[in-house]
């Protein structure tokens, strides 16, 4: 896409719109952001990180998003210089801005693909897109601007908001509500059974039925091959802005507060309840019905075995080390409860032991 295409922006009609400062010309237009190493002319990049002010005299951008606008022209930038607080930012905002400008000239109204299957009673909203292959059951609800990629299956009576982007070979089972500006990659499965089952007398599984949904608030994003399970009377709640990565395990019956973000591979069991504003590391483990307080930082590879009700940051990964002195150390670890034995024993034995001098 060229600079002289219908969807791209001046440098000073998108710094006016996200409260930046043009120095340079304004009129030079741009279409999307790249790199300050592969930009070419009629594309926009940013410098966030003065590891990379070397490329700056080298990039074709036509436009660079900076801290100091005098300091890059000092340090040789001869492109428009947008000046923003946070260029990092500034970059997300804009960049995602211009994303929808290009899908809304690009899908001015609402395409059905040939091989999709959209059953009866299915309310499709104003420039909706579905792709080849997807099948909307009966009752479906999908709001205006939404992308329903090859492959996508949403269940009956489901509900997905305006601007969220589901991509190729997502299912949502029947019965979700998923908010606005929703963003859910391949391979995630939102609303499968919860792990429900009662231990009969000879000691068989009887399946619980799972009859609650899934409730995804707005501007929630989900990873590939996440899967959240419904819940079994009452719906699995993710609030708004909740980020969730790659290969995560949602139970059913979990509640996640607003604007946490959670890293690849952790599993949350059933019935937990994560707080507003937390941050759980990759491969966390946090077992059920426990309460994480707001704003809580849990470390990778930790395994949360009890409720946390103050804020801070946890950590429960053993210390890396080598094999040798690995081995040592667990062998220690592994003694603690007889060590501590001995030690108790040992006290008791003291003529002093619980007696206060004088």
């Amino acid at each position: 896409m060229d600079a002289g295409h219908q969807d791209s922006i001046s440098a000073g009609e998108l710094a006016a719109r996200f409260a930046a400062t043009v120095v340079g010309n304004p009129e030079v237009r741009i279409a999307r952001f790249a790199s300050l190493a592969n930009a070419q002319p009629g594309e926009a990049s940013f410098l966030s990180h003065p590891r990379y002010r070397d490329q700056l005299t080298a990039t074709k951008a036509s436009v660079v998003v900076v801290t100091d606008a005098v300091a890059a022209q000092q340090l040789g930038a001869a492109c428009t210089l947008i000046q923003a607080d946070d260029p990092y930012l500034f970059f997300a905002k804009a960049a995602s801005w211009l994303l929808q400008r290009h899908r809304a000239s690009a899908v001015p109204e609402t395409v059905v693909h040939r091989s999709a299957v959209v059953e009866a009673g299915v309310t499709l909203g104003r420039r909706v897109r579905v792709g080849a292959g997807a099948v909307i059951a009966a009752g479906a609800v999908i709001g205006d601007d939404t992308d329903i990629g090859a492959g996508c299956i949403v269940g009956e009576k489901s509900q997905i908001g305006a601007g969220s982007y589901l991509h190729a070979r997502v299912t949502i089972g029947p019965g979700c509500q998923i908010g606005s500006r929703a963003v859910i990659h391949s391979g995630a499965v939102i609303g499968s059974d919860g792990f429900g089952f009662a231990l009969q007398p000879d000691r068989s599984w009887l399946k619980i039925p799972q009859v609650g949904g899934v409730v995804i608030g707005d501007d929630v994003e989900i990873g590939a091959n996440t899967t959240v399970d419904r819940g079994t009377l009452d719906a699995t709640v993710i609030e708004d802005g909740v980020k969730l990565d790659n290969q995560i395990q949602i139970a059913h019956n979990v509640v996640i507060g607003r604007h946490s973000a959670i890293a690849g591979c952790v599993g949350i069991a059933g019935s937990a309840r994560i707080g507003a504003y937390c941050q759980i590391g990759g491969a966390a483990g946090i077992l059920g019905h426990l309460e994480i307080a707001e704003a809580t930082t849990i470390g990778p590879m930790s395994l949360v075995m009890s409720s946390i009700t103050e804020s801070g940051k946890y950590v429960g990964v053993y210390p890396l080390q080598h094999q040798a002195d690995w081995e040592k150390s667990a062998a220690v670890v592994r003694r603690l409860p007889e060590l501590r034995r001995q030690l108790q024993q040992g006290l008791r034995d003291q003529p002093q032991y619980g007696k206060k001098e004088g």
